[in-house]
């Protein structure tokens, strides 16, 4: 004889392997290698449209380097305890339909040993009420670096939009780096907001799909 089984066990057996279906792929979506700011190749678009490039010169780099060495295995008292100042040799004419605009910083360098490292920036806008700065996020590497490996890096601060349109300066402060020779630096001015991959799309989605799983398991039940 065969056993049977409840019709209440049935449709808990069907919604939980659903739910362990559904709890996979998005696993899997997870797992697929995400583009971290400090990953992104340097044709990468941050925004609709790039409005302006400065490379840092020769002696910007010159400072930045006697300070990292001068701090080279010291913890500082504060993120931002001690800093290199610089900011863009001329001011921008940012209209306010070009929100929101993104400071990307771009860093060139070589690792040092093996192993991760990371640069500390702040970036922002040098403006008649002064300059405002948030942290850059990315411009970082992992632990699966080598000793004397090239790096291309990048970072953002996040984008800013103005209630008018602003004449700025691009602004950035220099707290330190780890395991990194600075080779050079470029910041970059972007307008508007970037196209999203399609995974960042998809998984915008996963709450609706959830949703929407479950609402057609609950429907399919009602008509059996």
């Amino acid at each position: 004889m065969h056993a049977t089984v409840s019709r209440p066990r049935q449709r808990l057996r069907v919604f939980s392997a659903a739910g362990v279906c559904f709890a996979l792929a998005t696993a899997g979506l997870l797992a697929l290698p995400a583009t971290p700011a400090g990953a992104r190749d340097a044709s990468t678009a941050w925004g609709k449209r790039l409005v302006e490039s400065f490379e840092l010169t020769p002696e910007d780099l010159a400072r930045l380097a006697r300070h990292q060495d001068k701090t080279a295995g010291s913890k500082p008292a504060g993120f931002f305890s001690e800093t290199v100042a610089w900011k863009a040799p001329r001011a921008l004419d940012l209209p306010a339909s070009g929100n929101p605009y993104t400071l990307v910083v771009h860093v060139a360098g070589v690792a040092q040993a093996d192993g991760e490292g990371l640069t500390r920036w702040m970036a922002g806008w040098d403006t008649d009420n002064g300059t405002r700065l948030s942290m850059v996020q990315g411009a970082s590497f992992g632990t699966g670096t080598r000793a004397g490996q090239v790096l291309q890096l990048a970072g953002t601060a996040g984008p800013v939009s103005f209630k008018e349109d602003r004449k700025v300066a691009p602004a950035l402060e220099f707290a330190g780096a780890s395991n990194l020779r600075l080779d050079g630096v470029r910041v970059e001015v972007w307008s508007g907001m970037r196209r999203s991959s399609f995974v960042e799309l998809l998984m915008s989605a996963v709450p609706l799909l959830t949703g929407v799983v479950f609402l057609a398991l609950v429907v399919w039940w009602r008509k059996r």
